[in-house]
């Protein structure tokens, strides 16, 4: 499935990144915007975190109230300010279990349920286009550094 590979090829992409860049280069402020690239990989995580709890309400039927969200700022911010004990090593496992818990959960929906319900639209905005913006950033990042 298309989503799926899209998944899988972003997730590559940003290990890929990211891979050779120390804890300093991960961690410097100000970077990527406002953010350093752990920053960055902790944004895409938790993003893949709200789209894999908005998958396991799609596969029940119903779809996903997205507007807890509104001011998406403030919740990246919140994100960002509340997980700042966590190391970059911390987040990049943190990225890496996400993304692949959403890679296994969409795999794991029976054909059936996609061919009555299609597919979730928005796991390209929440996921898969998000991922490729960011990546974008990161990679952007990394050439600065001359790697």
């Amino acid at each position: 499935m298309k989503m799926v590979d899209d998944l899988k090829n972003g997730h590559t992409d940003i290990v890929k990144t990211i891979d050779g860049l120390n804890s300093e280069e991960l961690d410097r402020p100000g970077t990527i915007g406002d953010w350093s690239a752990r920053d960055v990989l902790l944004h895409i995580a938790m993003w893949d975190g709200e789209a894999l709890k908005a998958l396991a309400v799609w596969r029940t039927g119903h779809e996903y109230d997205w507007s807890y969200t509104p001011d998406y700022d403030k919740f990246n911010a919140f994100w960002i300010e509340n997980t700042r004990q966590l190391s970059a090593s911390q987040v990049i496992q943190m990225f890496n279990l996400i993304r692949h818990a959403l890679i296994c959960d969409m795999e794991a929906i029976p054909d059936e349920i996609y061919r009555k319900r299609g597919e979730p639209k928005w796991i390209y905005s929440a996921s898969i286009d998000h991922t490729s913006h960011h990546l974008n950033k990161l990679m952007t990042y990394r050439a600065s550094l001359g790697k």
